[in-house]
């Protein structure tokens, strides 16, 4: 999927230098209404003692896949905070590059709705899902 990226502060690294999002390292491939796509080349430091894409990692990727896929159109004016994220590890991600899938799945006047997929591109193994709320929140100047 090569869909044209919307603007964003994911256009400006800039805007989140010296912070978690900057260490990941995950660029944004992919970003229309309802859908995000994240790639990330996966470092030594993001993996586990026994080599493989560490939870905390996974778990990040698949929160910011469905804030992200929540906010099209609106990221420069608002932030996501996550109010509940639910994580199902289903297999061990072991190669260098990771993709996490985003969708919107429902928007209220005040929260959305949104369930990721973390995929291992070369194995084409799904390794995790998560489903997550979020709330909109006007993003500071």
């Amino acid at each position: 999927m090569n869909d044209a990226v919307s603007a964003s502060i994911f256009n400006n690294p800039t805007q989140f230098k010296g912070t978690y999002l900057e260490f990941l390292g995950f660029h944004l491939s992919s970003w229309k209404e309802g859908f995000a796509r994240l790639e990330m080349p996966v470092r030594g430091e993001h993996r586990n003692t026994v080599g493989f894409l560490h939870g905390g990692v996974i778990s990040s990727l698949l929160d910011i896949a469905g804030a992200v896929a929540g906010s099209h159109g609106v990221s420069k004016e608002v932030v996501s905070v996550t109010i509940n994220l639910n994580v199902n590890f289903i297999a061990p991600h072991r190669s260098d590059l990771v993709v996490a899938e985003g969708e919107l799945i429902r928007m209220t006047n005040t929260i959305f709705f949104a369930q990721s997929k973390l995929i291992d591109p070369v194995s084409k193994r799904l390794c995790a899902t998560a489903t997550g709320t979020y709330k909109r929140q006007p993003r500071k100047q």
